[in-house]
């Protein structure tokens, strides 16, 4: 339920920062983690994205500071890749414990 709908007024030290609020450094690496492609194995899940075509990418964006999208790139890896194990734990503990 939305805090409007509960007659609250949102704490704006509490809402998310939105990707038009981010740099623009951020936003491109962020749309150029998303054409990556993606490592999966069935026994252990994602492992992260494949890197292959990153050289490309750069070029074909004119990216200067590659040393700079690699450090954003790197951050939003390892988040979903964290995410990813934490999911796929969650879901080997249910079938566990059946």
């Amino acid at each position: 339920m939305l805090m409007a709908e509960r007659g609250l007024d949102p704490d704006p030290d509490k809402i998310p920062v939105g990707y038009e609020d981010l740099m623009h450094d951020a936003q491109l690496a962020l749309n150029i983690y998303g054409r990556l492609g993606n490592r999966v194995y069935g026994d252990v899940g994602f492992t992260g994205k494949d890197f292959t075509v990153l050289p490309i990418l750069i070029a074909h964006h004119g990216i200067i500071d590659a040393d700079l999208l690699l450090e954003y790139l790197n951050v939003i890896d390892t988040f979903n890749i964290t995410k990813s194990q934490e999911a796929m734990k969650k879901e080997f503990d249910k079938m566990k414990n059946k």
